[in-house]
């Protein structure tokens, strides 16, 4: 209950400010992503079919590709300046292309920073962001 007191601090607050900035609609619970699907359902399209995903696990960044694609959506061809400055903020081991998998013990730093970056590669028209708590995850910071 503490998160819905607005308790919270730090990292998960700047987490919300970079997901402002870029425009990402954040649920918190199964409720929330009901919701949140019947809002969306009523929005105009992305402004094209070219989408990026950013998550921290593999297998449900294939499944969003997939979706993505039954959908008639495309993955995004990342920028090569894209690539290079996630290079300088993700660890050598991730994904170096679209999905963009910044790998299971990304941080909210890690996600806000990957976030902000793809947000100005001009190749994307939309973008997906995958969270998958796992044991080495704080997904409330």
């Amino acid at each position: 209950a503490a998160s819905h007191t607005g308790s919270l601090t730090g990292s998960d607050a700047v987490l919300d400010a970079a997901f402002k900035r870029a425009g990402v609609l954040r649920v918190e619970d199964i409720a929330d992503v009901f919701e949140m699907a019947d809002i969306l359902s009523k929005q105009p399209l992305a402004k094209g079919r070219r989408m990026a995903i950013l998550t921290n696990a593999g297998g449900p960044g294939v499944l969003a590709c997939d979706a993505l694609s039954k959908n008639g959506g495309v993955l995004a061809e990342l920028e090569e300046q894209t690539i290079q400055k996630l290079n300088k903020v993700l660890p050598a081991a991730w994904s170096h292309g679209n999905p963009i998998d910044i790998l299971g013990d990304a941080t909210a730093t890690t996600y806000e920073k990957s976030l902000e970056i793809i947000a100005k590669d001009k190749n994307c028209d939309g973008y997906l962001v995958v969270l998958t708590p796992k044991a080495m995850t704080a997904p409330t910071d």
